[in-house]
């Protein structure tokens, strides 16, 4: 990948921008993936990726820039090559690796924010739960009648247990 394609470069256009003595001013912008990188790099995802995740996704980076470095390198010395075909072989390899490594990188992201839905939907349901176990309590207080009791019981212990496995789907996911 070449300079040109990690930045979008632009000098200020007009009637006067050729005939001027001043050195027009590049604004380098970076790539929309690059943003992803820096905010990686800076601690951002890794408030939300596990342990062996993040050391999944660092390694994949690590080896994307490696092979950035070799494929730059391999664009620079296939000039002097006696066989640019090998090169070219070569540079296409790094292309499909980083492709294959971006495409992993990507695959942990999703399963990531699958799971963080998850836990989300699960800890919305046990607030319902929460405060329809609160109501149930509150209407069997209320009752006189002893078959209405039972029933009322029964369901605060079956929203109970929905609640409590919930809450070990929660942490089985935090452990993921």
């Amino acid at each position: 990948m070449s300079i040109q394609n990690q930045t979008n470069c632009q000098a200020p256009q007009g009637a006067k921008a050729g005939k001027s003595k001043e050195v027009p001013t590049l604004l380098a912008q970076p790539v929309p993936h690059a943003n992803g990188r820096v905010e990686f790099y800076a601690g951002n995802d890794r408030m939300t990726l596990q342990g062996a995740q993040v050391e999944r996704v660092r390694e994949l980076q690590e080896a994307n820039d490696n092979l950035q470095r070799q494929v730059l390198k391999n664009e620079r010395d296939i000039v002097h090559s006696s066989d640019p075909l090998a090169i070219v072989a070569e540079i296409e390899h790094c292309n499909v690796m980083i492709s294959r490594n971006t495409g992993e990188i990507l695959t942990i992201h999703a399963q990531n924010e699958m799971r963080l839905k998850r836990i989300a939907e699960l800890e919305m349901l046990n607030h319902n739960i929460q405060i329809e176990m609160s109501k149930t309590q509150e209407r069997f207080a209320q009752s006189n009648d002893m078959n209405e009791r039972t029933a009322i019981a029964s369901e605060f212990f079956f929203s109970k247990a929905q609640f409590e496995k919930n809450v070990q789907e929660i942490v089985e996911l935090s452990k993921q």
